[in-house]
Formats: structure tokens, C-alpha cells, sequence
């Protein structure tokens, strides 16, 4: 497993395309072997920017 350390705004911007794809999914009924991989990124950032604030 790879671990990445970004920077609070590297991370919102992160947080931000993964909602983007993730909504363009849901609004497509995508259900390909990303959605649950960008559903587990989304988790993480939004936890890890949890924790920092």
C-alpha cells in the first residue's frame, strides 16, 4: 500500500475531483470497479481532513 502525506489543500482538491467522478457516476448509474475505489479515496480524505482541523 502507498501512503501519500498532501498538503490541506492538495487534499480538498482531492476530495473534490473524487466527488466530481463520483457524482458523474451516480447521475450516469455507473457501476464500474471505480466507484467503490473512489468511495474508499472520498472516505479517507474526508477522515484525514477531519482529523487535521
Amino acid at each position: 500500500m502507498v501512503r501519500v502525506e498532501l498538503e490541506r489543500i492538495e487534499a480538498l482538491e482531492s476530495l473534490a475531483m473524487t466527488l466530481a467522478h463520483l457524482n458523474d457516476a451516480e447521475s450516469r448509474g455507473e457501476v464500474s470497479p471505480r466507484v467503490p475505489l473512489l468511495m474508499v479515496v472520498r472516505d479517507k480524505l474526508a477522515f484525514a481532513l477531519r482529523e487535521e482541523s
